[in-house]
C-alpha cells in the first residue's frame, strides 16, 4: 500500500506547523502530570527576545517567499537567496522554534521546552520532502541554493 505524499509545497509546509501545534500541545498537558521546572537566568528577558525575533523571522520569511513567483515572472529566473532565505534554507521553522521556546523560557516548563525539541526533529521529516518537491520544481537553480545555503544557523 502506497502512502500518499503531498505534491505541494505548502501542504507538507502545512503538516511540518501541524506537527509543531500538536507538540506544543502535547507539552503542555505532559507538564500539567509532570510539573518539572527547570531555571534559567533571566528567563523574562529571554522569553521577550524569543517572542520578538520568532515571529518576525517568520512574517519576514513568508513575505519574502511570496516573491520568488513574482520575480519569476517578472525576469524570467528565480533567485532564492532574498531576505532571510540568504542566511538559511528555513527560516520559518526556525521562527517557530525560537517562538515556542520562548513560551518553555516563560513557563519554564522543561516539557514544553523537551516536545519542542522533538517536534524539530520530526519537522525535518517534512522539511526533506519540501527540499525534494522545490528541486523537482526549480532544477538547478534549487539545487545550487541549497549547495551555498545552510539549512539551519
Amino acid at each position: 500500500m502506497e502512502i500518499n505524499q503531498p505534491t505541494s509545497v505548502h501542504k507538507v509546509l502545512a503538516k511540518s506547523y501541524l506537527s509543531y501545534y500538536m507538540f506544543c500541545t502535547i507539552g503542555l498537558a505532559l507538564s500539567a502530570f509532570f510539573p518539572i521546572r527547570f531555571f534559567v537566568p533571566n528567563a523574562i528577558v529571554l522569553a521577550k527576545i524569543c517572542f520578538m525575533v520568532g515571529p518576525l523571522l517568520i512574517v519576514w520569511a513568508q513575505i519574502t517567499s511570496g516573491k520568488f513567483e513574482e520575480i519569476k515572472r517578472t525576469t524570467g529566473e528565480i533567485r532564492f537567496k532574498r531576505g532571510p532565505y540568504r542566511y538559511l534554507r528555513n527560516p520559518t521553522q526556525l521562527g517557530l522554534v525560537i517562538l515556542v521556546l520562548g513560551y518553555a523560557f516563560a513557563t519554564s516548563t522543561a516539557m514544553l521546552f523537551l516536545t519542542t525539541c522533538v517536534a524539530y526533529l520530526i519537522s525535518n521529516v517534512f522539511y526533506k520532502r519540501h527540499e525534494h518537491i522545490l528541486e523537482q520544481k526549480y532544477g538547478e537553480s534549487y539545487k545550487e541554493y541549497k549547495s551555498s545555503v545552510r539549512k539551519v544557523l
